[in-house]
């Protein structure tokens, strides 16, 4: 291992940690903007909520330091390849795992340490696969980005409409796969963006780097808001599992289908990553199924459906006909 490789390495790990502990910060400012006592599934994040945010020291600290790994993970990329820097980045899922259980006291079970561990699994093979086999320097006509921007927003929509109608552990995980997803494009179309400029000879002022750079900027927007309903309605652990999930799966995505590196990709790489990346999918899933805020929250659930039918059936006896 060379020293820069070391170096980048070093980095990431750093940066993910900053990552994760900005992504704790961050949801623990957006909870204390709602009733400690409420149950956290039905929280929503409006507009004017979201703006009251950067009136909170600690959202903002969280923001600075999400800001400070996001510029670390690029530094690193200088230095190393991206399969080489990308999967260390996943660490931010365990890092903010063992931050949260520290701040909110509560032991983490094996199950959620499985969840973690087929999470982790699952990024990297993708990374590991999607690293090795895209490849791509051909100019993109504008009209296949616009699709692609349009489709987004559609999908998007209609997740975000089964988020406000999800089981309660599902909403965090569903409210921050929206984000991710923007996030995810706006990263396709920076890419996009600089290649045009970089590779294909296009001025700043062109009006395909100007509404690339539009959209990208759009996205980003879209994502930061639905990224604070993730904080919101559940555990950042959640958030922080599904962007690291699928910020890089819609990334990639982009790259293969619209900007053209998945050409020369044959059949075994690309089955590769679609089952590499299902099992990333599903390793968020258990964790926000196992873990201890989801489980607190379903059982106050039947307890209160249990005391509810208890007050019913006294309020309301049964006839003699009935016993």
């Amino acid at each position: 291992m060379t020293f820069d490789i070391a170096l980048a390495i070093a980095m990431q790990v750093v940066g993910s940690f900053l990552f994760a502990s900005g992504a704790i910060l961050q949801s623990l400012g957006v909870k204390s903007t709602f009733d400690p006592n409420a149950v956290a599934s039905s929280n929503t994040l409006s507009i004017k909520g979201l703006l009251s945010l950067f009136k909170i020291p600690k959202w903002l600290l969280g923001l600075l330091l999400v800001f400070l790994g996001a510029a670390i993970h690029l530094t690193a990329l200088s230095f190393a390849p991206v399969s080489v820097v990308q999967p260390v980045g996943i660490l931010a899922v365990p890092w903010s795992v063992l931050l949260a259980s520290r701040i909110h006291k509560h032991h983490v079970t094996g199950k959620v340490w499985t969840a973690v561990a087929v999470t982790v699994a699952g990024v990297v093979g993708f990374t590991v696969f999607s690293s090795l086999f895209a490849k791509g320097e051909r100019e993109v006509s504008f009209q296949p980005v616009l699709i692609s921007f349009i489709v987004v927003c559609v999908v998007c929509a209609i997740l975000s409409f089964f988020a406000t109608r999800a089981a309660p552990w599902a909403k965090a995980m569903l409210w921050s796969a929206v984000g991710a997803t923007f996030y995810g494009l706006a990263s396709g179309l920076m890419k996009h963006a600089m290649d045009l400029v970089q590779k294909h000879e296009h001025s700043l002022t062109s009006w395909t780097f100007i509404a690339s750079v539009a959209m990208m900027l759009a996205c980003y927007g879209l994502g930061v808001w639905m990224i604070q309903q993730g904080y919101a309605s559940g555990p950042a652990e959640i958030t922080v599992g599904t962007m690291t999930t699928v910020d890089p799966f819609v990334a990639v995505l982009f790259g293969l289908i619209v900007l053209g590196e998945g050409g020369s990709m044959g059949f075994w790489p690309m089955l590769g990553m679609a089952v590499t990346g299902a099992i990333a999918v599903y390793g968020v899933v258990l964790l926000s199924k196992d873990h201890p805020d989801a489980v607190e929250e379903r059982e106050r659930a039947g307890a209160e459906r249990e005391a509810a039918a208890e007050t019913a059936s006294q309020v309301n006896p049964p006839s003699p006909a009935e016993r």
